[in-house]
């Protein structure tokens, strides 16, 4: 029989969460939670005693008492190895020797990052106070590992079980904070820059910007009809996300309501998945987040600019104007796995103690981490590319990239970089398989 039954001596919204996610969503099974050990016992069910009782069981789980409650208060965390994957939360010995559901829990609801800690310079939850990052699994989508190890450990033990078979899905992603370096600009803002140019004596600039200006030279970072090519011809589905901000210290764009700007807004959006890119200022400020996902007509995703979130109030934020999907799970400050899973979830506001049906579909990748944080040259980032894309086909879940239009047109900062990212491409990494 396809189905689990699951003995828990109570029951709470955290558990059936992570049970959703892992039997539900990832396994594509049925599952059956009771806290009658008469039922449990005289199921015919796959069973999995989740509990500190002694039960006849298929699988046997103790339980550390996270999921039953509704606090959040700082957990006592070291790492051991399990089938050479770390694990925390170590329970009785068992032949799943940790609390595995609690486990996936604290890392899927960022439980870390409601606690207290000292944001960085951006004003984040700094990666260096990840358990992730201190234990040296931040470039491992470890919640898929282990779900594949309790796959194993079923098997083993009832082969008629059928699993849903998921499959790898590459999604590259866009992130537009600045459209073009000169274009549209206007007189006051290319006169700025041409001064800053000349008194930083980088002479190169300033006749770039006079030839994108007056010699119809194409503009360093225009990259949108080499990104259609490439598309077309790796039969790619990207997603591009558009700051529309007002305007500040972080955010540059062009004028929001410039004929270049909406124009080019409306041919990607004639072609491709499109999303709102909030705004720096619009992080504390509702009311600017709410004139930003108007413009973008019938807008249901978002990327988080600068990665700048926190919680639970930036996700409440996008609830409330509406957003379904959000792409900013990942870190601004380095590459990996900020929730510890490839796969897109729901996110569970821990404060409410609830589930809410904003989707996060997290990044492992952004090419500005590997250019601007990490200080990677080309070749290494694409080597960096090349683990996330393996690893991520080994769960069978989603690789989604980060680049910048700038990153992939021809300013000579990032030379090289395009024909990595088309490199990558021609070797089949995107691909399944």
């Amino acid at each position: 029989m396809n189905k689990f039954i699951i003995y828990a001596a109570f029951t709470s919204n955290r558990l059936t969460y992570v049970l959703d996610f892992i039997f539900n969503e990832v396994l594509g099974v049925e599952y059956e939670l009771t806290s009658s050990e008469t039922d449990f016992l005289s199921s015919p069910y796959f069973r999995i005693n989740y509990s500190h009782k002694n039960l006849i069981s298929d699988i046997h789980i103790d339980s550390n008492g996270l999921l039953f409650e509704n606090e959040i208060v700082e957990k006592e965390i070291y790492c051991t190895e399990w089938n050479e994957l770390p694990i925390f939360f170590q329970t009785q010995e068992t032949e799943i020797p940790f609390d595995i559901f609690a486990a996936i829990f604290y890392l899927l609801s960022r439980y870390e990052e409601y606690l207290p800690y000292e944001p960085d310079s951006y004003f984040r939850f700094p990666h260096t106070k990840s358990i992730a990052f201190q234990n040296n699994f931040l470039n491992l989508p470890l919640i898929d590992l282990w779900i594949e190890e309790i796959k194993k450990n079923i098997n083993g033990k009832n082969h008629s079980i059928q699993f849903k078979e998921n499959t790898f899905q590459f999604i590259p992603s866009y992130d537009i904070d600045i459209a073009y370096s000169f274009k549209g600009k206007g007189f006051v803002r290319n006169a700025a820059g041409t001064l800053k140019d000349l008194l930083k004596f980088d002479h190169k600039n300033v006749v770039s910007r006079l030839k994108v200006l007056f010699a119809n030279q194409k503009d360093p970072y225009d990259s949108f009809l080499f990104l259609d090519e490439i598309h077309e011809q790796f039969s790619l589905n990207p997603i591009y996300f558009f700051l529309l901000s007002e305007g500040s210290k972080y955010d540059k764009n062009l004028n929001r309501d410039s004929s270049l700007m909406k124009k080019l807004i409306s041919t990607i959006q004639s072609k491709y998945k499109v999303g709102i890119h909030p705004s720096w200022k619009s992080h504390e400020n509702l009311n600017s987040l709410q004139k930003e996902v108007l413009l973008l007509k019938d807008v249901k995703k978002s990327r988080q600019h600068y990665i700048r979130f926190a919680l639970p109030e930036t996700f409440r934020n996008l609830l409330h104007v509406k957003i379904t999907d959000d792409y900013s799970m990942g870190y601004g400050s380095i590459n990996g796995f900020r929730a510890s899973t490839s796969r897109s979830f729901n996110w569970f506001d821990l404060e409410k103690n609830e589930e809410t049906l904003l989707r996060l579909h997290p990044f492992c990748f952004m090419e500005c981490n590997s250019f601007f944080e990490q200080k990677f040259t080309a070749e290494k980032a694409f080597e960096e590319m090349h683990h996330y894309a393996t690893i991520v086909k080994k769960v069978n879940g989603n690789l989604i990239t980060i680049w910048h239009n700038f990153s992939l047109g021809t300013d000579p900062l990032w030379k090289g970089w395009k024909e990595k990212y088309i490199d990558f491409l021609k070797k089949g990494y995107h691909l399944q398989g």
